[in-house]
């Protein structure tokens, strides 16, 4: 299927069960089409719950490469016409946009439909401790935290504008409910999830004190995925290792060869030069942090969390000490060398921005820091936005097929 395509394609709630189970917990097999009536009963529950995480995936999938070019983690040098995108700037017709929203969006809207449908299903007590209910809370609760970190606004199943912030309050909710319900279930990874999510909702909103609370719950090597099959394939691997699309050349990141959390290469001709991107021109230095079509991509790490303690650290009390000791613990993790304490407190903020920028390199994550720090008026400014777009906009065809939208 190409990028095109896939981005175009619309699937309904009835043609969720994919071809193979995205986790082990949810290892069912689709026997094809599935009515909604067909869904009100217990045999349902593990296809309805992998059809979620598949739509999140999905979602997540199909806004890498928007977001990497957005947020300059890589530089267009291919030949897919993406208009102004590379540049900086994104209009509310551009094609793409529309796949990015509606994947989304329906990753939000089959998670918190299908909570409403497991609690018909299940009786109270068995709701109140299903790892599968845990599963769709936390699913629900990153689909939200996915289009209040992207989009400029929102709009709520064909309701009017809103903030973007609908969806961090949205995201808080779905996260609290699943902590308990997991706790319940003896299921310490979606524990863990549910309050990484969370804490990254938290930074969104602004609630540093309870981020670093949440943060300081979720261990060290935790890593929680979006898992990408080979059916739905990784599209930057695809772009960068079938396609010489997108390139490392010209980016932050070309400074740092040897970072362990974002690893590329220099790809070399026939010849022993510099390969060149699809356009003929551009050199092309390949990102290998996916290396294969079913190359997961990350939802939440423990290392991300010793990063929101470090930059709680900062942002309250200037404590350069406590920051730098969490960015190193975080760094041990990676087999990194501990970075000496800053002289000066702008010295430490930017490391602590390169530490966020490498550990959550091509996650869709960037575009959000970026957005916040661009507005922030302390020392954790940053101008890498200036002049370019802080965030997407809502798709011209949902304007136009929406009556209650007025923008």
């Amino acid at each position: 299927m190409t990028n095109q395509a896939k981005m175009l394609r619309i699937v309904t709630l009835a043609t969720l069960l994919p071809l193979g189970a995205c986790s082990d917990l949810l290892n069912v097999q689709s026997p094809g089409r599935i009515s909604d009536a067909d869904l009100g009963n217990k045999d349902a529950i593990p296809g309805m719950v992998t059809g979620m995480e598949y739509n999140l995936s999905d979602a997540i999938d199909n806004n890498l490469e928007i977001s990497a070019m957005l947020s300059t983690e890589l530089y267009h040098g291919g030949s897919y016409d993406w208009a102004d995108i590379p540049r900086g700037v994104i209009n509310d017709d551009d094609p793409y946009l529309n796949g990015a929203w509606s994947q989304a969006q329906q990753a939000r809207w089959v998670a918190e439909d299908g909570i409403t449908k497991l609690q018909d299903i299940l009786t109270p007590d068995e709701f109140a401790k299903s790892p599968y209910a845990a599963r769709a809370y936390i699913y629900a609760g990153y689909a939200n935290r996915i289009l209040g970190a992207n989009w400029c606004n929102s709009v709520i199943d064909g309701g009017p504008e809103v903030s973007n912030t609908v969806h961090f309050g949205r995201a808080q909710d779905a996260f609290t409910q699943a902590i308990p319900i997991a706790q319940a279930a003896g299921r310490s990874d979606l524990v863990n999830a549910a309050y990484a999510g969370r804490a990254q909702v938290e930074v969104l909103a602004g609630d540093w004190a309870s981020a670093a609370a949440d943060a300081a719950k979720v261990p060290d090597d935790f890593v929680f995925n979006a898992p990408i099959d080979t059916e739905m394939r990784n599209e930057l691997w695809y772009e960068t290792h079938m396609r010489p699309e997108y390139t490392v050349w010209s980016t932050f990141m070309e400074a740092h060869p040897d970072d362990p959390r974002a690893p590329w290469k220099i790809l070399y001709d026939a010849h022993g030069d510099t390969a060149k991107g699809a356009n003929g021109a551009t050199p092309m230095f390949q990102q290998n942090k996916y290396e294969d079509a079913s190359s997961d991509v990350a939802l939440s790490k423990g290392t991300e969390m010793l990063l929101i303690r470090a930059e709680d650290a900062l942002r309250t009390s200037q404590d350069m000490t406590a920051a730098y000791g969490f960015m190193n613990e975080a760094r041990a993790v990676y087999g990194m060398d501990p970075l000496p304490v800053a002289a000066s407190i702008d010295d430490a903020w930017a490391d602590l921005r390169y530490e966020r920028e490498a550990t959550l390199w091509l996650e869709v994550r960037h575009l959000e820091d970026l957005r916040r720090w661009f507005a922030d008026t302390g020392p954790a400014h940053d101008d890498t936005l200036a002049g370019r777009a802080v965030c997407d906009p809502i798709p011209q065809a949902e304007k136009l097929a929406n009556p209650n939208f007025h923008g």
